[in-house]
């Protein structure tokens, strides 16, 4: 096929699919603003996972066949924009745990966050010295 053809093709491809793209966004809820926290951070992992999968084969295919001279840049900016979103999909999938799990903090290393320093105690924590008193049972005679 001629290049111009290729070109042109391109050319009337591109609006289409982007459009396409557009769309998938909207009714996957992509452009919605996020409902919580939870939401927030579930967009950044399937963005940080897109990525991902756009930008390690492009930067694995530029190293296996050599960056031409005029493609270094390219190969750095690909390296920087997929080191940039495996460490936000990371963080993100932190946080998103951390919300889920707040009890498993301490699996982490960290301190949970209560808003209670150690020697404060809530008065429904606190140590009872009283018996439970069992409630009347109706007599039984025979």
């Amino acid at each position: 096929m001629n290049p111009m053809r290729w070109m042109l093709l391109a050319l009337i491809l591109a609006p289409v699919i982007a459009y396409f793209v557009y769309r998938l966004a909207k009714e996957l809820g992509f452009l919605d603003p996020p409902a919580n926290k939870q939401h927030e951070h579930r967009r950044a992992i399937a963005a940080a996972l897109y990525a991902f999968l756009l930008f390690l084969p492009t930067l694995i295919y530029g190293y296996e066949k050599g960056w031409p001279r005029a493609w270094i840049l390219f190969g750095i900016f690909n390296t920087l924009a997929l080191m940039f979103f495996a460490v936000s999909g990371v963080w993100s999938a932190r946080q998103l745990w951390r919300l889920r799990h707040p009890n498993d903090a301490d699996l982490l290393g960290e301190e949970p966050e209560t808003g209670l320093s150690e020697l404060e105690v809530r008065p429904q924590d606190a140590p009872t010295t009283e018996l439970p008193v069992p409630p009347e049972s109706p007599s039984v005679s025979r």
